[in-house]
């Protein structure tokens, strides 16, 4: 059932993928259960672990029309993995169905195809291998040779958690921050040891916090704007104004008052990332509200959220200028799109905002979310490549919550030597492996160990 040349057509795309294969995988954002690693969990049985927290799958099952029951409902693990068996089948061309295919082989040695027929033996092979301490959480990454993984954690998470996972560093989700409601600056105070009265003494406490987050190796910032979000020019009055308000009663702020305070505490945030030598990761265009039954269901993260409107290219070009233009200057910033229609509008704005002597310091990111897969892989290959520079490129970080999840890097490197294979066959670049291997080894590993100061 599988190919070791699977989605390599060619002999040449086949001598680039020998070349990039086993580098070592830097993921540079995720959302990994950090409980899980730091206890390195054990999972009882293959559903704990694949199916049950994972929303791409809970979103596929639901549009085949399986009950809720079987997706977060209280049904049994057995019978959530036996309607994932069932669902697998349907989804050719969906890229679970390669994803899947790989994860059974490169963990589990399993070569059969999960189907109904198949699903008593997959379950008792996955579940006898999951007992043995190699299947561990922290022993799976390193199945997938990670070196470097960047679980998400917020402002007031303990990152001293982080001491006990070797490898894994924190990434500070900083989306609470730019709407600081009353609960959340009581325990900023908490965490800090410092009062939050006002703006000033606000911005005081979460530099305490950021520098707690450095100390533990953290050197990445993610916000995600939104499908709306506008950038907006605001005064410090206003932002003091808007602040106090926001204390008092978030809900009574308007929609453009919002806006207004996220502007002006994201663009202070930049200045600090920028400080500490961070990356900044903007995940732009989600539309999160969509169901509001699905929301009250599954949580917040379910898996039916949606791909907004293209961005505000001036207003995103509005919040870099003003951040390159204050003290501390513009990060080293990626910009991921939900809308595939603006990758090359971001590709071509990493040209607007160079860093003197910075490789690639403003770029498109790895193709996420609704744009995992091989269309959108290829259509941000062909977008960087064309309105900026490949060589540049950062490659590839999974932004899931599945351990297993890691696979996807080995897929990324499947699709993007595919690509330069083909390319090269229609002469649009030169067939010659002394100048393709060093570019895909750049794509796929070097390029993110650079940008991360020199992770080997």
């Amino acid at each position: 059932m599988f190919n070791e040349n699977f989605l390599l057509k060619s002999p040449l795309a086949c001598q680039l993928y020998d070349a990039v294969k086993d580098l070592p995988v830097i993921d540079f954002h995720n959302h990994l259960t950090v409980s899980d690693l730091v206890s390195d969990r054990q999972f009882s049985n293959i559903a704990e672990l694949w199916v049950m927290s994972d929303p791409y799958k809970h979103r596929s099952m639901r549009i085949c029309g399986v009950p809720e029951k079987f997706i977060t409902g209280d049904a049994a693990p057995r019978e959530k993995f036996n309607i994932w068996a069932a669902t697998l089948p349907k989804l050719m061309g969906n890229p679970l169905y390669h994803w899947s295919k790989l994860e059974l082989k490169r963990i589990f040695a399993i070569e059969e195809a999960l189907t109904p027929e198949t699903a008593d033996m997959i379950w008792d092979k996955c579940n006898k291998l999951l007992q043995e301490k190699s299947f561990s959480a922290l022993n799976l990454l390193k199945r997938f040779n990670v070196i470097y993984s960047a679980p998400c954690a917020a402002l007031n998470d303990d990152v001293t958690l982080f001491d006990k996972i070797p490898g894994n560093v924190p990434s500070l989700r900083g989306d609470d921050i730019l709407l600081p409601t009353a609960a959340f600056t009581q325990k900023l105070a908490e965490k800090s040891n410092l009062p939050v009265n006002d703006m000033a003494t606000f911005m005081q406490a979460v530099i305490a916090r950021l520098d707690a987050f450095h100390a533990v190796g953290c050197r990445i910032a993610d916000h995600s704007l939104d499908n709306g979000f506008v950038y907006r020019n605001c005064s410090d009055e206003q932002a003091e104004k808007l602040f106090a308000q926001c204390r008092s009663n978030d809900a009574a702020l308007t929609a453009d008052e919002k806006m207004l305070l996220a502007s002006a505490i994201l663009k202070k945030l930049a200045g600090e990332y920028s400080r500490r030598n961070w990356m900044l990761l903007l995940h732009i265009g989600a539309q999160r509200f969509t169901s509001s039954r699905l929301r009250a269901a599954a949580g917040p993260a379910g898996g039916f959220a949606a791909i907004g409107h293209t961005c505000d290219t001036a207003s995103l070009a509005m919040l870099l200028n003003e951040v390159e233009s204050s003290p501390a200057g513009l990060p080293r910033t990626v910009l991921f799109t939900l809308n595939p229609a603006d990758h090359a509008a971001f590709s071509v704005l990493s040209g607007s905002f160079p860093g003197d002597g910075v490789k690639g310091k403003v770029q498109l990111g790895p193709a996420w979310w609704w744009c995992d897969h091989i269309f959108g892989m290829r259509d941000g290959f062909e977008s960087a490549a064309a309105f900026g520079v490949l060589s540049q490129f950062i490659g590839m970080t999974t932004d899931s919550r599945s351990i297993l999840s890691f696979v996807r890097h080995e897929y990324f490197r499947r699709v993007f030597c595919a690509w330069l294979a083909e390319k090269a066959a229609n002469d649009e670049m030169p067939s010659d492996l002394e100048i393709l291997i060093p570019l895909a080894k750049a794509v796929c590993f070097e390029n993110a160990s650079n940008y991360l100061g020199g992770i080997k």
